[in-house]
């Protein structure tokens, strides 16, 4: 009777959220849908839920009771499933296009629209302040104030290596530090650098820091 009644009035039944789960499941594409789709399951299952209490107020151990809580515990399962298939395609969608793609949106609903545009945001921020890993140029400023060597004299770490490399001949490359490194040795003496130190090396120490992601180049000694 419902399913009939929902055929009626163009309205989604319980066949046609089994036949969207499938379709979605089987499918790495965004099927095209009703784009009243999540207000219609929701009508739906509501309209449902009120049918399958009221068979199991006259008989909870009816055929018709059974039945009814049966698909009301399953349309609830696979409406939820569709929207977690959708979504997951819309984040797919939405990487694409922050990675200069131009996918198809044709087929989102008003509402998922809204979500890829939001994701779009989100990850088109993310990646403008995280994606340069070495070389950033202007993105970045040389800070005034140089973190200075615990217990050093009266010159700043930087002064210090800038006088030890002019004097064996190798070319300095100005680094941040992006996380703590252990303490190392070096050809003539151990490093100890602190997330955040900026500091002139030698170009082949600054050369294995940023290799292995522990610092990032922000210009010249």
């Amino acid at each position: 009777m419902l399913e009939q009644m929902a055929a009626e009035r163009g309205d989604i039944g319980y066949e046609d959220i089994m036949g969207l789960f499938r379709q979605e499941n089987k499918s790495s594409q965004l099927n095209k849908v009703d784009p009243a789709l999540y207000d219609k399951m929701a009508a739906y299952i509501k309209t449902l839920r009120k049918e399958s209490e009221r068979e199991i107020a006259m008989n909870p151990m009816s055929q018709a009771s059974m039945m009814l809580n049966d698909q009301l515990k399953k349309a609830i399962d696979k409406s939820k499933r569709v929207y977690e298939l959708r979504q997951r395609k819309i984040s797919l969608l939405a990487l694409r296009k922050v990675a200069g793609d131009n996918p198809d949106t044709g087929n989102l609903t008003a509402d998922e629209l809204v979500l890829f545009s939001n994701l779009v945001s989100v990850l088109g921020a993310h990646k403008d302040s995280k994606a340069d890993f070495e070389e950033l140029g202007p993105r970045f400023t040389t800070p005034k104030e140089v973190t200075e060597l615990p217990g050093a004299p009266a010159e700043s770490m930087r002064e210090a290596e800038e006088k030890e490399a002019e004097e064996k001949g190798e070319e300095l490359v100005l680094i941040r530090v992006l996380e703590d490194v252990p303490t190392f040795a070096g050809v003539d003496k151990e490093y100890k650098l602190r997330k955040e130190d900026v500091i002139s090396l030698p170009k082949s120490i600054a050369s294995a820091l940023v290799s292995h992601g522990k610092a990032t180049v922000i210009g010249s000694g």
